[in-house]
C-alpha cells in the first residue's frame, strides 16, 4: 500500500520515460531490407519473388506517374506566364510582347520534349489524365496569342504543328492531343479574352472589342454545334462562362457604340478644347 501512495506522489518529471520505438533501416535508404531466400521453401520464394516483381512495377508506375504530374504542373505555370505576357499587350508594343512570348514558349516546349519521354507508345493514353491540365493550359496560351497575332481560332492541326519538333529528317510530335484536350483548352478562351477586351476599352479601342466580340460569337457557335452532335461533360460545365463573357462583352460594344452615336450627333463648335460644353441650347415652349 505504502509503494503505491509514494508511486502516485511521485512528480511526473521523476518518472520514467518511455523510450521511443525505434525500427531498423534498410540496406539504402528508402530500400527494403533485402530478403532471404535461402530459409525459405521452395513454394514460399516462388510467391515472394512474384509479390517483388509486383512492387517494383507498381514503384516504377508512381514514379513516373509523379514525372509526368511535375512536367504538367511545370508547364501550367509556364503557360500562365505566357497569357500574362500577352495581356499586357494593351501596354507594350506588339513586338515586344511576342518576341516575351516566344521565350517562353520554347521554354515550354523543352518541358513537353521531357514529358514525351515518359509518354512513349501506351503510356501516352496511361499517363493522358496526369497530362491533360498542362496540354489544356498550352493550348490556351497558344490560343490566345493566335487570336492576338492572326484575329482566328487555333485549330487543332496547328496547335500539334506547334507541338512537333523537327528530328533526322522527320517531324516527331513530342505528345498526343485528343479531341477533348482540344476542346477543352479552347474553352478557357473566353475569360483571357474578356480580360483583353476590358484593357482594350480602358484604352478606348472599339476596333478591339468588335474582335472580341466576334470571336466569342463564332466560338460559342462552335461550342453548341459540337455538344449538339457530342457529350462533353467537361465541355457543359464551362459553356456558362463562355456565355457570361460574351454578355459582357456585348453590353460594353453598345455602351461604346451609343457612346460614340451621341458624340457624333453633337456639335463641335460648342464643346471648348477641355472637351466640356460651355454653350447649351434649349428650346422653350
Amino acid at each position: 500500500m505504502s509503494e503505491t501512495v509514494e508511486a502516485a506522489n511521485t512528480s511526473p518529471d521523476k518518472r520514467a520515460t518511455k523510450r521511443p520505438r525505434t525500427f531498423k533501416s534498410g540496406p539504402a535508404q528508402g530500400e527494403p531490407p533485402a530478403l532471404d531466400f535461402s530459409t525459405m521453401e521452395p513454394r514460399k520464394q516462388q510467391v515472394m519473388k512474384t509479390f517483388l516483381a509486383y512492387r517494383n512495377t507498381l514503384d516504377a508506375h508512381y514514379d513516373q506517374r509523379e514525372r509526368v504530374i511535375k512536367c504538367s504542373r511545370d508547364i501550367t505555370a509556364l503557360s500562365k506566364k505566357m497569357v500574362f505576357s500577352l495581356l499586357r499587350i494593351t501596354q507594350d508594343s506588339p513586338e515586344k510582347v511576342f518576341k516575351d512570348v516566344e521565350f517562353k514558349h520554347n521554354q515550354v516546349l523543352e518541358l513537353f520534349s521531357k514529358m514525351s519521354k515518359e509518354m512513349q507508345g501506351s503510356n501516352a493514353m496511361k499517363y493522358n489524365r496526369q497530362a491533360t491540365p498542362g496540354i489544356q493550359e498550352y493550348i490556351e496560351a497558344v490560343g490566345l496569342w493566335r487570336f492576338l497575332k492572326h484575329n482566328e481560332l487555333i485549330t487543332k492541326k496547328q496547335v500539334l504543328e506547334s507541338l512537333t519538333i523537327e528530328g533526322d529528317g522527320k517531324a516527331t510530335p513530342l505528345v498526343s492531343v485528343t479531341d477533348e484536350d482540344y476542346l477543352l483548352g479552347i474553352s478557357d478562351l473566353p475569360g483571357e479574352v474578356n480580360r483583353y477586351c476590358i484593357n482594350s476599352i480602358g484604352k478606348g479601342d472599339r476596333d478591339a472589342v468588335s474582335k472580341c466580340l466576334a470571336f466569342l460569337q463564332m466560338l460559342k457557335e462552335g461550342v453548341s454545334l459540337v455538344l449538339s452532335v457530342r457529350k462533353y461533360n467537361n465541355l457543359e460545365k464551362k459553356v456558362p462562362v463562355l456565355n457570361s463573357s460574351l454578355e459582357k462583352i456585348e453590353k460594353a460594344f453598345y455602351s461604346m457604340t451609343i457612346r460614340e452615336c451621341e458624340m457624333k450627333s453633337i456639335d463641335p463648335a460648342i464643346i471648348n478644347t477641355s472637351g466640356i460644353a460651355v454653350e447649351c441650347n434649349m428650346d422653350t415652349s
